[in-house]
Formats: structure tokens, C-alpha cells, sequence
């Protein structure tokens, strides 16, 4: 399973003996007879700590919105429009599509959201009014957006149909755990003095430690197209199936749900339990804390249980989860209900988007640009919604729409996965 280059430093997988169908095509083996072993390159490494570096500031953006909310004497509504000028540059990713890749290439498309995402933030950390700090999370937004696609999109295609999943899984896992000194790191300098956006300067750092070493490290582009054969017709070259759209709206349920535990957690947090706002701000730790060991520990499941059977139990371990926040009256019980949480979102996310590529038909950088429509409407409009609840009932009410979203997951789950002729 050696990588062939071909064209300007584009990598694909080799194709072994067995491989001409396509099947087992990517970077996997068989270990022990069983379940198919992830094979990590310097490719697959470079990916991993892109959505490290995306997964740090995905995590450091969550807390950051209510601290400068507070800090420009807005409403909970106007806040949280931050999160929805964050996710409305995913429109544009999505209308896109997988024009970019296809032009400049995934290496170049990726590099280019990394500059993006670097301005966006240091835009966001110099903003002193919101005008300026909503354009800011705008472009944060569209350099994230790329980042995470052209990430996604190169980890499944270089792993496979069979790690594949894994691989994905494991990107999310690494981003979770980076991730976990962002909410920590924002309490600590917002308290200790330096003030929050110290936190979010972290990010252009790490971007930047990123190109020096894996700058020239070529990121895998597209397979070159196989011949269609009875078992496996040849791609479309438009549309995306009806399965794909209800991955997609699988999609937008998961990432509803994390995103409004990523803005509003500390906010319930201190009302139920009177901790200090910079304390509160660090409740997202134990969420992520959660994120991350179950994605680690989600990517050798992939490989060994049935995609649809492990979302329904990350959907039953995420309800215990929310049941023990919600009804929690000391911080103990709240980190912990949002450790739970944590640990059952872990694999919603990979395991939507794992359901869209098979269900893309082929079209994978086509599909996972799509996607970035379901995460904009998820991450832009249910934080609003719940940011406009909190201002016009109590937080722990309005939260109730957290496990609306879980339990309307699973019908769509269902549909998204039954076999069509």
C-alpha cells in the first residue's frame, strides 16, 4: 500500500492486487485476521494536527463569545450572533462546493484557510466594538471551513471506505484533546489578568509551527477514477443521493447540539450553581475532556461495530449526560453531566459525516462541502435560538432543546443508513 505522487505533489493511494474494485484502497491492513489497522503517514500526521490546531480554536472561539459579550454590554441574542456569523461563511463553503479543491488543489486550499483563520482571529482578539468582532468571526468562519473540509475530505479518501472512519475519528479525538486547554487557558489568563484573548493569539502560533514543519509535506488529493463495474456504478457527476441529504441533516443535529453546549454550558453552569463567570468558562473542559477520549477511543470501534448501532448508544450516553447537567445544583455534578456529554458527542459528529461520504456515492469533496450548509445551519442557528430563549425564559428551560435534538437524530439516523434500490 505504498502512496504514488502524481501531478504537482498530489499523493494517492497505490492500488495493491487486491484493490481493483477499489475496496481496500487507502491506508489500512488487516492485523490478526480481524479488523482492518489504520497505517499513519507523514500525510495522515499533518492532517491530524491541522484539526488539532482547528479543534484549539474551535474551543478557545466557544467560551470567548460570552467573556466579549460581556466585555461590549450586549445581549445574550447579539452575542451569540458571533456563532452565527461564524457558521454563515459556511454557506459560501457550501455553494463552493469542491470548486477549490478541484482547481487549486486540496494542498493549496488547505494553506490558504490556515492564512485565513490566523487573520480572522487576530481580527476577532483586536475588535472593540461588535461590528468589527461579528466581520471578524465571519472570516474565522471561512478559513475554519476550509481548514476542516479539505482536512476531512483528504483523511477519508487516503484511509479508505474501511479506516477511513477511523481516521476521521481519530482527527476529532486529537482535535478534542488539544482542544482541552482552551477553555482552561481563556479562564486562566481571563482571571489571572493578561485577559482572555491571550488564549485565542495561541492559534496563529500553532498554524504557523504547522507550515514550518509539514509546509512541504504534500496533501493527498483525489484517487484517480476507477472503472465502474456492475457492484459499483460510476460516480454521478451531479446530485448527491436521497441517503446523502439525510446524513446531512444527521449532521446538523450533532453539531447543534455541541455547538450550543459550547456557548451557553458556562451560562447554565453558573446560574445552577453561583460559580464566577471566568470559573464557568472553563465548564467546556469537561466536555471536551469527554470529546476527546471518546473519539480516541471511537476510532477502534469504527472498525469493529456497525456505524448505525454505535450512534444510537453515543445518543443514550449523551442523554445521561445532559440529565445529570440539568438537574445539577453543585459544580462537581455539572462537570461531571457535561463529561458524560461529552463522551456520547464524541462520535455523533465523525459518524454523520462518515455516514455522507458513503452515502456521496464517490463525491466526496462535493459531500463533505455540503456539509459545511448543515454545520452553518446547526452552529449558526440553534446557538441563536437558544442565546434568544435564554434572554426570554430561564437557561435551564431553554436547554431543553438540547435533547429534542438528540432524539430526532435517531428516526434520521435510520433513514440515512436503510439500503434503497
Amino acid at each position: 500500500m505504498d502512496r504514488i505522487r502524481s501531478g504537482r505533489g498530489r499523493v494517492h493511494p497505490r492500488r495493491g492486487p487486491h484493490d481493483a474494485d477499489g475496496d481496500d484502497c487507502g491506508r489500512s491492513r488487516v492485523i490478526d485476521g480481524s479488523a482492518p489497522g489504520l497505517v499513519r503517514d507523514r500525510a495522515t500526521w499533518s492532517l491530524y494536527l491541522h484539526m488539532a490546531a482547528f479543534g484549539y480554536f474551535l474551543y478557545c472561539f466557544g467560551p470567548s463569545v460570552t467573556l466579549l459579550g460581556n466585555e461590549l454590554g450586549v445581549s445574550n441574542a447579539v452575542a451569540a450572533l458571533h456563532s452565527t456569523a461564524y457558521a454563515a461563511a459556511g454557506v459560501l463553503i457550501a455553494l463552493l462546493g469542491d470548486r477549490p479543491m478541484r482547481r487549486f488543489g486540496r494542498g493549496r486550499t488547505l494553506w490558504t484557510g490556515c492564512v485565513v483563520l490566523c487573520l480572522g482571529v487576530l481580527a476577532y482578539c483586536a475588535a472593540a466594538t461588535a461590528a468589527v468582532s461579528l466581520g471578524a468571526a465571519l472570516l474565522c468562519g471561512f478559513g475554519a471551513f476550509l481548514v476542516v473540509n479539505v482536512a476531512g475530505t483528504a483523511l477519508a479518501d487516503h484511509h479508505g471506505p474501511i479506516a477511513g472512519p477511523s481516521a476521521l475519528s481519530e482527527a476529532n479525538g486529537l482535535a478534542a484533546g488539544v482542544g482541552t486547554a482552551a477553555p482552561l487557558l481563556i479562564g486562566v489568563m481571563d482571571s489571572s489578568g493578561p485577559g482572555w484573548r491571550w488564549a485565542m493569539v495561541v492559534v496563529p502560533v500553532l498554524f504557523a509551527a504547522l507550515a514550518l514543519v509539514y509546509g512541504r509535506t504534500p496533501i493527498p488529493d483525489p484517487p484517480p477514477p476507477t472503472r465502474p463495474t456492475p457492484d459499483r456504478p460510476e460516480a454521478p457527476t451531479r446530485g448527491l443521493p436521497r441517503a446523502y441529504w439525510w446524513a446531512w441533516s444527521l449532521t446538523v443535529c450533532s453539531v447543534a447540539v455541541e455547538f450550543s453546549l459550547s456557548l451557553w454550558a458556562s451560562t447554565l453552569l453558573r446560574d445552577r450553581t453561583g460559580m464566577s463567570e471566568s470559573a464557568a468558562a472553563t465548564a467546556m473542559t469537561a466536555v471536551v475532556a469527554g470529546l476527546c477520549l471518546g473519539r480516541l477511543a471511537g476510532g477502534r470501534l469504527m472498525l469493529r461495530v456497525p456505524l448505525d448501532r454505535l450512534y444510537g448508544g453515543a445518543v443514550a450516553v449523551n442523554l445521561v449526560g445532559f440529565a445529570v447537567f440539568w438537574t445539577a445544583s453543585v459544580p462537581w455534578l455539572g462537570y461531571t453531566g457535561l463529561f458524560l456529554s461529552g463522551l456520547g458527542l464524541s462520535v455523533q459528529f465523525p459518524l454523520a459525516t462518515a455516514t455522507a461520504i458513503r452515502a456521496a456515492g464517490g463525491r466526496t469533496d462535493l459531500a463533505v462541502s455540503r456539509l459545511a450548509g448543515a454545520t452553518t445551519l446547526a452552529a449558526g442557528g440553534a446557538p441563536f435560538l437558544l442565546g434568544v430563549a435564554t434572554d426570554l425564559m430561564p437557561v435551564r428551560t431553554a436547554f431543553l432543546l438540547l435533547p429534542i435534538l438528540l432524539l430526532a437524530s435517531l428516526p434520521i439516523l435510520r433513514q440515512a443508513t436503510t439500503p434503497r434500490p
